[in-house]
């Protein structure tokens, strides 16, 4: 065994001597517990009948659309809006929140772009552990993160993002789903049942909750099922100029009506385990999901009858190509490519409440994955893409003085990446990275001032000692033993509530970022993106300086929040188009395509010099009160401007705007929401411009009771009901996929 892998595993053990730590802590803050002196002494409290305590209220009447303020860079998603939001994937679900976009690769995959940012710049969190899939590494990875078991999920930027490291200096994505029972359910058993069908694509998903909790242990299963065929859009599939253009090729084999090996299907599971009392709690979860998708055929199949010499520019001594369709036809020369993703979860949680005079609690979490996905093409295994992470976090919260609260912490992750097989583009790879952070809060009268500071330390050591593309005359490119990186991030806000129901937010972060794997490493093929990746060991470190003011005001009736932002950005790290192709057939580097071999456009990691500007806005009101019920309106808007020392910042969203006009009441509601998203002329270099459109959407829910024990919800929510075709312009595949057509989910939900 290496030295490495030695203190690695001491390492892991540490975490788990922690964890176990924390849990005895737990156990004795428990076990110290004294009878409260109101009850007799013949019988204890429990901790259930503490947390379940019944406390007469006088009732209060809540009106309008009042909300406690919050930061203007903050938003949350919940409740009925969740509901009625949840989509396949966690991009689409969130592609409605202000400054949120989603990046599809076909409707199996869909990635939240925050304010132009993806990637390795926004951290995908479940429950506060990341996601550690392979979503960063390539657009076409799909987000191992289950939208349907979601109960919240957080959208932040800011302070609070210094916790999570420089791959959340765009921003955080935070899921909470209670995987890890945090309280006791109302009753001894509760839960929910969903189903949902999808006419587009004869979606259908299915998934369903039970918590279990008695005293002071509390249990959560759930599981969930979507299968989905085809997915239907309202013209062709490929955009034909966009082939003209940048290959110089024509008389392409299209398909109109559906995008093929666009189906899917997923299968997945959790259960947990949470011990709880008034002075902590413990608790842990196991989980796996498997996700089965088909990436869009972003391939240009040549119809050989518009190319003189057709496939005998492959192989001229064929004059005859009957008999040789297998090996010579569109189908093998472009075939179906489909991912077969596995993730398995292990994740623990302890927390001690109170445990010294101004600590409010130490937290520890720690997440075990076990993720891979198979590339496979024809049906054969082709790529398998492994990364083994380890995730803790050890939080100190305290409450030293009456005005002043913070926490410290420390975050560690372990990871083994590897893409082994026939598109082995990325060598295999081990990173590891220790970062110290604090994050402090002091209130003064109407003011509050936050402060954040991180230092991080990462290692990046490839398996490989060179570079090398296979079949190329191209030279090998030696690599160093290991790449270290030095990352020191701040960051101030200061909030301003000038009104007692809104607040003014100046927020200043000085951020940094170092390279991430595949930034750093690739070199070759990757077919499912239709790309040619180059890395660059060259790459250094990238320093967000931002500037974001943001203004919060919410009274019963009327509701405003907006967000001014601009971030210079010192040797941003962006894939450039080099505008030269590579033949996949002939292993040839080229500036255009000469024959009928697939041909990829390169893509090679640079730095430049970036500028970001951009704005949200949000306007809401309750128009008139009616006895049916209250008609209401929202008017919202957002934009992002990226500029390059030598260009434009390529795939980006444009800008977007509309309205919401809902009308309902406790029982029932509607809503008809138009959004018009602008043509984004800003492409980036030898990239090309998107169309804009209109997205009109319409959805509709009915409560209804059965006594006090079931709850029912009947939803429907209709999708681009003008049937548009739409090219998202932060989608890598939208020359190949426009986004679904028309569509309409029918949803049934009981809670009990």
């Amino acid at each position: 065994m290496s030295i490495k892998n030695a203190i690695e595993r001491k390492m892991q053990m540490n975490i788990l001597v922690g964890y176990l730590i924390l849990l005895v802590g737990t156990n004795q803050a428990l076990a110290s517990d004294e009878p409260s002196s109101a009850l007799s002494p013949a019988k204890k409290s429990t901790p259930s009948e503490k947390h379940n305590a019944v406390i007469e209220m006088e009732a209060v009447e809540v009106i309008g659309i009042a909300e406690a303020p919050l930061a203007p860079q903050q938003s949350t998603l919940k409740g009925k809006a969740l509901q009625l939001q949840q989509g396949d994937t966690l991009g689409k679900t969130l592609e409605q929140e202000l400054g949120v976009s989603n990046a599809s690769f076909g409707p199996g995959v869909g990635l939240p772009v925050v304010r132009g940012l993806t990637g390795s710049r926004v951290r995908l969190l479940q429950s506060g552990i990341g996601s550690h899939d392979a979503s960063s590494l390539s657009p076409d990875h799909a987000v191992a993160i289950e939208p349907l078991f979601a109960e919240e999920i957080n959208v932040l930027r800011g302070p609070e993002t210094i916790r999570y490291g420089g791959n959340a200096i765009g921003g955080i994505v935070d899921v909470k789903d209670n995987r890890i029972p945090e309280h006791l359910p109302k009753k001894l058993v509760a839960g929910a049942l969903e189903s949902r069908y999808d006419t587009n694509g004869e979606g259908t998903n299915s998934a369903f909750k039970v918590d279990i909790g008695k005293e002071w242990l509390a249990v959560n299963v759930a599981g969930f099922f979507r299968s989905r065929r085809n997915t239907q859009i309202p013209g062709q599939a490929i955009d034909a100029a966009y082939i003209e253009q940048q290959f110089g090729l024509s008389g392409i084999n299209n398909v109109a009506g559906t995008i093929p090996n666009t189906d899917s299907e997923s299968l997945g599971g959790s259960v947990g385990l949470s011990w709880l009392g008034d002075k902590g709690m413990a608790g842990l979860s196991i989980s796996h999901s498997g996700n089965q998708y088909g990436v869009p055929k972003g391939s240009h199949a040549i119809d050989p009858n518009h190319l003189e010499g057709g496939l005998e520019l492959i192989l001229p001594q064929i004059k005859d190509l009957s008999g040789f369709e297998d090996i010579l036809g569109p189908q093998a020369l472009f075939p179906n490519i489909r991912l077969d993703m596995q993730q398995t979860r292990y994740d623990f949680k302890s927390e001690w409440y109170e445990p010294l005079p101004g600590i409010e609690r130490i937290g520890f979490r720690y997440g075990l994955v076990d993720y891979q996905h198979v590339e496979l093409e024809r049906g054969l295994p082709f790529t398998t893409f492994k990364n083994d992470v380890g995730e803790g976090r050890l939080e100190f919260d305290h409450h030293a003085l009456k005005d002043l609260t913070g926490s410290v912490g420390v975050q560690w992750i372990n990871r083994d990446f590897s893409a082994l097989g026939v598109e082995t583009y990325v060598p295999e790879t081990q990173q590891d990275s220790l970062g110290f952070y604090t994050t402090q809060a002091y209130t003064l009268n109407q003011f509050e001032f936050k402060v954040g500071l991180r230092t991080e330390q990462s290692w990046v050591n490839p398996s490989a000692s060179v570079l090398k593309l296979r079949g190329s005359a191209l030279p090998a490119s030696p690599l160093p033993d290991d790449l270290k990186f030095q990352a020191e991030s701040v960051s101030f806000a200061i909030k301003w509530a000038f009104l007692e129901q809104a607040n003014l937010t100046l927020t200043l972060n000085r951020s940094k970022r170092s390279p991430d794997i595949q930034e750093l490493l690739s070199l070759g093929p990757h077919l499912s993106t239709r790309s040619f990746d180059i890395g660059n060991v060259q790459l250094k470190n990238e320093t967000v300086n931002m500037l974001d003011l943001g203004i919060d005001w919410q009274t019963d009736l009327v509701g405003f929040r907006a967000n001014a932002y601009y971030n210079q950005t010192d040797d941003f790290i962006y894939q450039r188009n080099t505008g030269f192709v590579y033949e996949v057939d002939t292993e040839v580097i080229r500036q255009r395509c000469v024959s009928a071999a697939e041909c990829l456009p390169m893509y090679a990691y640079d730095q430049r010099d970036a500028t970001f500007m951009g704005y949200e806005a949000e306007a809401k009101s309750i128009l008139t009160k009616l006895q049916q019920g209250d008609v209401s309106l929202k008017l919202f808007s957002d934009y992002v401007r990226g500029t390059l020392s030598d260009g434009d910042v390529p795939r980006l969203p444009p800008l977007r705007y509309g309205a919401e006009l809902g009308f309902g009441n406790e029982v029932w509601n509607t809503a008809l929401r138009y959004t018009r998203s602008e043509a984004q002329e800003r492409a980036g270099l030898n990239e090309n411009a998107t169309r804009g459109f209109d997205l009109l959407t319409a959805t509709a829910d009915y409560q209804l009771k059965l006594g006090d024990a079931v709850q029912f919800s009947l939803f429907v929510k209709a999708s681009n009901l003008l049937n548009e075709e739409m090219r998202s312009s932060v989608s890598f595949l939208r020359n190949y996929a426009p986004e679904p057509g028309r569509s309409f989910v029918f949803g049934l939900r009981a809670t009990f």
